[in-house]
């Protein structure tokens, strides 16, 4: 201590304390910032965690469908391959090329989302769609084929989604966002709306999460109740596209006959997933199902009245059946779907479901999801009654 007073002495002190407190503050910046890089990998690795971070910085609800860009915190919707297709919420309206995913962006987003009808959109003066939809008259209907990139130009839409892989590249060359979308299964379906709501984004994002949850806990209300089911007491189910048109495995009508506890005839067959595929009249008499379920009017008078199905089974005891049909048929790979397990279970398993009230499920469904209340005559008309 000697030759430094005591104030220098207390000086020094003084310094030294700041220099070592301001070391601290920058090792602790430096720990903060690699910490955040960390996060930062974290969320980049997991797409539901990537999804997160992204909507949360741009205020959009997260989605399996949605994913960070690397290296940004903008928020992208991936499309069914994986591809970033569009920014979140970066969609005014949608292109749509057949009438199931017409239904899923009027059903997410409402009339104003609609750049086009699609392929098959029923809208006819009578129909339910023009009764919930009264304003897409001036929408153009577009078919796979219609989709050329000056087609496509020409309408300037926020999104396109289709399923043909080479229509896909060449939008996309001509730098128009464009989703390979495809639906054959209750995952896919609750994909193409999340996608179809992350890109519209806002109120629509919220749709799409509220319809998954809605559809998930459908499916596992009515599996848990078949899920001990012995195969004994399984009863046989086809469903007919025509007299010689069925489906089998990866499709939605094995999804929804076997989560109801029903064995699919068209699998036994060999027919094809999808879309379906064909097989003999002789092969579909030959299998002598317990019910058959029908896609429209023409072949359901066709079963029940000719006389070479007479001696069916499903024939002979009355279980013959035409699908719903909403916006859309509900047996195929659409919105409504969650609709035709409730319907399908009282013709498949009905001991085993009773209790349900369909007519009251499907005026929740339309309520909650269109903004629509459906009259008598219309739940009427949805069930071929």
């Amino acid at each position: 201590m000697k030759g430094i007073s005591r104030r220098s002495f207390a000086t020094a002190i003084a310094v030294a304390f700041l220099a070592f407190a301001l070391a601290g503050c920058a090792g602790g910046t430096a720990a903060s910032g690699a910490a955040s890089g960390s996060v930062s990998a974290a969320s980049g690795s997991t797409s539901s965690a990537a999804s997160s971070v992204a909507a949360s910085s741009s205020s959009a609800p997260a989605s399996a469908s949605a994913s960070a860009s690397s290296g940004s915190t903008t928020a992208m919707v991936k499309d069914m391959n994986g591809d970033d297709v569009v920014q979140v919420g970066g969609a005014k309206n949608v292109l749509t090329v057949n009438s199931v995913a017409t239904q899923m962006v009027l059903m997410v987003g409402g009339e104003d989302a609609a750049a086009t009808v699609g392929q098959g959109f029923q809208y006819g003066d009578d129909s339910l769609n023009k009764k919930m939809f009264p304003n897409l008259g001036d929408r153009k209907t577009f078919t796979r084929d219609d989709a050329t990139v000056e087609n496509v130009a020409a309408v300037d839409p926020g999104l396109v989604l289709i399923d043909v892989p080479d229509t896909v590249t060449a939008l996309r060359g001509a730098g128009i966002p464009t989703a390979f979308l495809a639906v054959t299964s209750p995952e896919t379906i609750i994909q193409a709306i999340e996608i179809v709501g992350d890109a519209l984004g806002g109120d629509s994002a919220q749709v799409a999460t509220k319809y998954a949850d809605y559809y998930n806990g459908v499916i596992s209300e009515m599996s848990a109740k078949s899920k001990d089911l012995a195969d004994a007491d399984k009863p046989r189910v086809i469903y007919l596209r025509n007299e010689t048109k069925t489906i089998g495995e990866g499709s939605m009508p094995h999804n929804w006959i076997t989560t109801l506890g029903g064995v699919n005839v068209g699998a036994e067959l060999g027919a094809n997933g999808g879309a379906g595929s064909d097989v003999t009249t002789e092969a579909i008499i030959g299998a002598d199902p317990d019910v058959i379920i029908c896609e429209n009017p023409d072949l359901l008078n066709t079963i029940k009245t000719d006389a070479q199905y007479a001696d069916m089974t499903a024939v002979k005891n009355g279980a013959v059946y035409q699908a719903p049909l909403g916006t859309a048929v509900w047996s195929m790979g659409t919105a409504e779907a969650p609709l035709m397990l409730y319907w399908a279970s009282q013709y498949i398993n009905p001991d085993l479901y009773s209790g349900i009230d369909v007519d009251q499920k499907t005026t929740e469904f339309f309520k909650d999801f269109y903004g629509y209340t459906l009259s008598s005559d219309e739940l009427d008309t949805i069930f071929h009654r």
